[in-house]
Formats: structure tokens, C-alpha cells, sequence
């Protein structure tokens, strides 16, 4: 049903595409052949011309021999046939068909075909050029006197006496079939017509003498000029004219010497009284519209194949990712099941990692909680005494020490309660100082047991970060513990701390210990350089404080310091940049 749906979808879009490309394709053909036929139109015109041009100042050149121009006014009948002699050699000599000596009234005086088949004694004063050369102007016209004659063209000029008055006239004949023996052999028919529509010159015998016009009122027309062509008129030449596209297309039938299709095109040549007409054949235009119609269709043909096989394709493989997404929501269930397994596991072992540090501090915890209990006690007792003998101002400071101390009680006690809870604090502004402080705080007892030397040089102005401060801590306390793990037994155990600026901020623990053994790895779970059974620790610190770090936006790198030892370098944002 799809493959049968977009068959008819393709089949729908791709005919008006069709029509689209086959008349384009005939329009640009069309055009290219009209302009290669007024071209050939126009050579072909401008020659006929130029063969004319030679014979049209013959009559003229003519008109000035005194011999021709005395005899038109004397009318010596017994020079005529010497005139005519004269005239004879003239047309040998020029190759004009026949050439007439007329009177004032328009009969042949003198002929140069006066031997046989002569005009001499035919009156030719209803011709139109003999009547326009009487008017002072050049005459011309076409003729055939007789079915067997050939046809000629006529040029009549005027002959005049020396007062300028007209005396009689000079028509040369020219021989048209002796010009189209030239056109035989043009590949495009070519042909000139009259005023009457007859075509009289042509490339293609069978055209000669047909009509081409209105057959009807050529017919009808009882001039000089109408029975003419009735007396030599052929058939009419049977041909329908449409304009298809913006070209006059002719469609004609019953020659075979004619292409049955043909673009046509004319140019009016008033020079000698007639059109130039050419027939092109539209066969190879039509082929070549064909031709590209074809290969868009084979083109479309391609493109429905093609779409009906990526429409299979995609059938195989929605089913082949069919069975995989069963496959792969199978496996991803069991992905959860064993991720929430693993989950719960590593949050009961970091939350035993943090018992573990809690354990290794809880000796000095204690011991911090003992002192300033101890000092509070003895700080009350002192103040009773001091309060019985109204020693009210050595009081007050007794009970001002107290309240410090029980503070201090109640910081170690919060750190203690932060860090062993496994819930988070959100990340807000938090004092990078005051969590290094407190840190150091919280581990001072450890420190001092192992002879641990801190260089810390507190800065004067709180450095604002975003994070939480706890989490923080646990940061600080746990890169704090690894390098006095890293520097036991060492004798001058010693460790950095500072903080700086550089458009973030960075907090930098540096120790003098053994530096790090594989870089690397130092981050990854269950990673540890410490002893096997031991117990000092499970290798998840340094992996729980990347998670801290990467959840506040920050990062923390180790290496080893060129100076010996190693060193962390936690960047963080500053709060201002939130």
C-alpha cells in the first residue's frame, strides 16, 4: 500500500513537472533555431539583393547610349534590328535574360531575344514597372509571360531627351532560375513572395508558383496583375499557420519535399516589392525537448526507486531497533538495578571512609573537647569566688572566657556533626578562610602529635567562594590528613597552605613528603599508596573530595611539587562570579 501511495504521489508531482520541462526545453531549442533563422533568412535576402543590384543599374546605364535614346524618338524602323543586335551582346555580355527598347507608349521597339520567341511589337504598358518608370522612378516586377518561359524579374527605367522630357524606356529581364541553381542546396527552405502571395522565388522547385495568402480574393482580383496569376497560378499550397509558445509555427501536409512542422519566419524586402520567408524544421527541437523530458523522467523514475528503498530500509530498520530497544530497556533495567546496588555500597563505604577519619581523630576530638572543659570549670569556679568578694569586672571576663570556650566546644561539635552525616548543604558564599581555619582547628591535635609543622599565612580579608563549607572542610581535612599520612616518621614533617587570586581562586596543600607515586590514578576509588592491613584508610578520600569539588563548578588537580613532596590545587569560583 505505501510503495502503490507514493507511486501516485511521485506520478501526481511529476507531470506538471514533465509539461514544465518539455516546454522549457522547447522554448529554449525554439529560440536558439529562430535566431539561426533570421540569420540564414537575412544572408539568404541580402543576397538575392546583391544578385539584383548588378542587373538594377543596367536599365540606367542604358538609359544614357544616344543610340537608344534617338531611336525611342525617331523610331527609325529600319535600325531596330541593328539595335537589337546591339542589345543582344549587351545581355551575352551582362547575362540578363533579355533586354527591351520600349516607346513612349509602352510597345517593344527592339529586343535582344529578337531572333526567336521575341516581345517585339508586345505591348507592356500595363505593367507596373514600365508605369512607375514613366513617372520618373526605377520600375521593377516579376513575370512569367508563358508556362514554358522561365521566370524573370524586370528593372524599367525611363528614356529621355536632352529637354528631359520621357521618350520611351530600357527593361532588363533577369533570369531567376539561372540565381536559385546557387540555393539548391541550402538545408533551410527559403522562399520570396509577391504581393499576391504567390511564391515566385524559391530553394525548393515544388513551392514555385503556389499561393501562399488568400487564395480566394487572389482570385477574384481582375487586374492586369490577377489575371496574370490566375493564367500561371499552381494549387495553393495547403498549410495551417499557429503561434505556439510566441513562434509562428507552420503545419502543412501533403509534400514530402516540406517538413510537416516547421518554425516560420519573414522579412519584408521593399527593395524589389517582395517577403523573404524561411521554413525551419522543428523535428530536431522537438527531439531535443524530448530528449530532456526523458531523462528528468528517468531521473523521477530514479528518485521514486530510490525513495521506495530507503522506505524498505527504514522499515528494517525500525524493526531491527525495535528488537534493540527491548534488548536495550532489558539491559537497562538491569543497569539500575546493579547502579542503585553499587550506589547504596558507595555511600556506605564513603560514609565509612568518614567514620574511619573520624576514628583516627578522635583521639585528639577528645582531647580538644577536654581542654576547654577543664578550663570551663575552672573558669566557673573562679568566678564564684570572684562574684562573692563583687569582683564584678574579673568576672565578667571569666564568664567572656567560658562563653568562648563553650563556642569552641560548639564548632569542634558541629564540624564533627557535618562531617559525619551523609546529606549535603547547598552551595552558597562561603569564607575560604574561615574553612581553612576551621579545618586546622579540627585537626590541630593531630598535627601536633606528629610533629606536623603548617606554614599558613591567614589572609587579612575574607576570600568569598561558592560552596558549602562543611563539604569543604572535608575537603580541606582530608588533603590535610593524606599528607601527614604521606610525612609519618619524617623529621621535618612540614605543610603549606595559601590561598590566591588569579581571576578564580585557588587553595594550594603542599607537603614534604614522598610526593605521588602515579598521578593519574590518585583520584580513582579504592586507590591507595598505604599498606595492606593497615587499616589507615580505603582509598575513597581523594576520590569523594573530586565529587565535592566538580559539584561546587570547580577542579582539583595533584602532582608532585619540583621542590620535592606533593601538592593539590583546588580552583573555585569566586561568589562574586555567580
Amino acid at each position: 500500500m505505501k510503495r502503490t501511495v507514493i507511486a501516485l504521489l511521485i506520478a501526481v508531482m511529476a507531470a506538471p513537472l514533465l509539461w514544465g520541462v518539455w516546454r522549457w526545453s522547447y522554448n529554449e531549442a525554439l529560440d536558439q533555431l529562430e535566431v539561426r533563422g533570421q540569420g540564414s533568412l537575412s544572408l539568404a535576402s541580402d543576397r538575392l539583393v546583391s544578385q539584383f543590384a548588378r542587373y538594377r543599374q543596367l536599365p540606367v546605364v542604358l538609359s544614357d547610349n544616344p543610340v537608344l535614346r534617338d531611336a525611342a524618338v525617331r523610331n527609325p524602323k529600319e535600325s531596330f534590328q541593328d539595335i537589337s543586335i546591339f542589345l543582344e551582346h549587351v545581355a551575352d555580355v551582362t547575362g540578363a535574360l533579355d533586354i527591351l527598347l520600349l516607346d513612349r507608349s509602352g510597345i517593344t521597339l527592339a529586343a535582344a531575344n529578337w531572333q526567336e520567341g521575341s516581345f517585339i511589337g508586345v505591348n507592356f504598358a500595363g505593367r507596373p514597372d514600365f508605369v512607375r518608370a514613366m513617372n520618373g522612378a526605377l520600375g521593377f516586377y516579376h513575370s512569367q509571360e508563358n508556362a514554358d518561359d522561365p521566370r524573370g524579374f524586370y528593372f524599367t527605367t525611363a528614356l529621355r531627351e536632352d529637354a528631359g522630357n520621357i521618350t520611351g524606356g530600357v527593361s532588363i529581364k533577369v533570369d531567376l532560375e539561372a540565381l536559385e541553381v546557387e540555393w539548391r542546396g541550402d538545408p533551410e527552405i527559403i522562399f520570396f513572395t509577391d504581393a499576391n502571395g504567390v511564391i515566385f522565388i524559391a530553394n525548393r522547385q515544388s513551392l514555385l508558383l503556389r499561393v501562399y495568402g488568400d487564395y480566394d480574393a487572389l482570385m477574384s482580383n481582375e487586374t492586369e496583375s490577377g489575371r496574370y496569376v490566375r493564367a500561371r497560378l499552381q494549387t495553393m499550397f495547403p498549410f495551417v499557420e499557429d503561434n505556439k509558445f510566441g513562434h509562428t509555427r507552420w503545419v502543412q501536409s501533403g509534400d514530402a519535399e516540406i517538413p510537416l512542422r516547421s518554425l516560420y519566419l519573414k522579412t519584408p524586402l521593399p527593395v524589389i516589392g517582395m517577403t523573404g520567408n524561411i521554413l525551419l524544421d522543428l523535428r530536431p527541437v522537438e527531439a531535443q525537448a524530448r530528449l530532456r523530458t526523458a531523462l528528468v523522467a528517468a531521473f523521477l523514475v530514479m528518485l521514486g526507486l530510490f525513495i521506495m528503498n530507503l522506505q524498505q530500509r527504514r522499515r528494517i530498520l525500525a524493526e531491527r531497533l525495535e528488537i534493540e530497544e527491548k534488548s536495550t530497556a532489558e539491559l537497562e533495567i538491569r543497569v539500575a538495578e546493579r547502579t542503585a546496588q553499587l550506589r547504596s555500597a558507595n555511600d556506605n563505604l564513603v560514609q565509612a571512609g568518614k567514620l574511619a577519619a573520624l576514628g583516627q581523630m578522635s583521639a585528639g576530638i577528645s582531647h580538644e573537647l577536654n581542654q576547654p572543659l577543664a578550663a570551663i570549670q575552672s573558669y566557673a569556679e573562679n568566678a564564684v569566688i570572684l562574684l562573692e568578694r563583687e569582683r564584678m569586672g574579673e568576672a565578667s571576663k571569666n564568664l567572656d572566657k567560658i562563653s568562648s570556650l563553650a563556642g569552641r566546644m560548639g564548632r569542634i561539635i558541629r564540624n564533627l556533626r557535618a562531617f559525619s552525616r551523609k546529606e549535603g548543604e547547598p552551595a552558597t558564599q562561603v569564607d575560604l578562610v574561615k574553612v581553612v581555619e576551621d579545618t586546622l582547628e579540627l585537626a590541630g591535635i593531630r598535627l601536633r602529635e606528629k610533629h606536623v609543622v603548617v606554614h599558613w599565612v591567614k589572609p587579612a580579608a575574607p576570600v568569598l567562594v561558592n560552596g558549602g563549607g562543611v563539604r569543604l572542610q572535608q575537603v580541606v581535612l582530608n588533603l590535610i590528613s593524606n599528607a601527614t599520612d604521606a610525612m609519618e616518621g619524617q623529621g621535618d614533617a612540614q605543610i603549606w597552605i595559601d590561598i590566591s587570586r588569579n581571576g578564580a581562586v585557588y587553595l594550594k596543600v603542599r607537603d614534604n613528603g614522598p610526593g605521588l607515586e602515579d598521578k593519574d590514578k590518585i583520584f580513582e576509588p579504592f586507590y591507595t599508596t598505604k599498606p595492606v592491613g593497615k587499616g589507615d584508610g580505603m582509598g575513597l578520600g581523594l576520590s569523594i573530595s573530586y565529587g565535592i569539588v566538580q559539584s561546587f563548578g570547580g577542579q582539583i588537580v595533584g602532582e608532585n611539587h619540583p621542590g620535592g613532596g606533593a601538592v593539590f590545587r583546588i580552583e573555585l569560583t569566586p561568589a562574586e562570579a555567580v
